[in-house]
């Protein structure tokens, strides 16, 4: 399909990556490659923004040392944060990550339209 106007966001400068912003891709493209990593983001990107304290995030059919170990890895390259409150630590999705899942979905159920 041509491309009849010139469109900000699909200007193709923006597609420009340094080695660096490169490999930080990688890096978030692995990490969502695991489907319980995947799981835990969807399920703090449905959230809204709140936190869900760790214990409490279950349903992924794995330990919850697991659990924390996928949670520290997405918190890693800053797709969730965290607070410690005493023993309990606290997560929520990243800054701008909720914003990016949601145009990606937009952008899938576009595709599967046409």
């Amino acid at each position: 399909m041509p491309h009849e106007a010139a469109d900000p966001a699909h200007d193709e400068e923006g597609l420009q990556l340094s080695a660096a912003d490169m490999v930080w891709w990688s890096n978030v493209f692995k990490a969502l490659g695991d489907p319980v990593r995947l799981q835990l983001l969807m399920y703090l990107a449905a959230q809204g923004g709140a936190e869900v304290a760790v214990h409490d995030i279950c349903d992924t059919g794995v330990a919850q040392s697991t659990v924390s170990h996928h949670l520290k890895r997405l918190r890693s390259i800053g797709l969730v944060e965290n607070r410690r409150e005493g023993r309990i630590v606290y997560y929520r999705v990243g800054d701008g990550v909720r914003s990016a899942l949601t145009q990606i979905l937009r952008q899938r159920d576009q595709a599967n339209a046409s």
